[in-house]
């Protein structure tokens, strides 16, 4: 029983003296010159940027037709409340319906920029492994608290910017 406890004592004292960091594999790939090249190419493609404006079109109708059911809705009959009702859930489904559309275009290209820069980005991973005896790297994302000399993500980004 000692002999476990003073094994674990010492794996403890062995594993303190190896380098932990925190990497954010989404973020280092996102933060690239290319990716942010691509994505800006996205918004301003035609496509998109009608889809925006129809999403932005039907906020602003929601907006001015929740004001105007606050500022008037008491006076109206029961038939005009429930046409003003009827038509806000309509807008509200085509919002949702243009905002879901937006988000999976940039969903599925944010999946592309991860498919080709994946390799890349591992073997840069591993070429900072070795170079700066790196024994574990958690996840960003599950990690309370890092100070910032112990986050990976900016240098990998760095690396894969200047990678070809």
């Amino acid at each position: 029983m000692l002999a476990a406890v003073v094994l674990s004592l010492v794996s403890a004292v062995s594993w303190a003296q190896g380098k932990i960091v925190v990497l954010d594999p989404t973020a280092a790939v996102m933060g690239t010159a290319a990716a942010k090249a691509k994505f800006e190419k996205l918004q301003k493609s035609a496509e998109f940027a009608a889809a925006k404006a129809k999403l932005d079109g039907l906020a602003a109708d929601i907006k001015a037709l929740q004001a105007e059911y606050q500022k008037d809705g008491m006076t109206w009959s029961a038939e005009k409340r429930a046409e003003s009702e009827k038509k806000l859930q309509s807008l509200g489904q085509d919002y949702q319906f243009q905002g879901k559309k937006l988000q999976t275009e940039q969903q599925a290209l944010m999946q592309q920029i991860m498919q080709e820069l994946g390799p890349k980005m591992e073997s840069v991973v591993k070429q900072l492994v070795d170079s700066e005896k790196i024994t574990m790297i958690v996840d960003a994302k599950a990690v309370m608290m890092a100070k910032p000399e112990n986050d990976l993500t900016p240098k990998v980004t760095a690396l894969l910017d200047k990678a070809k």
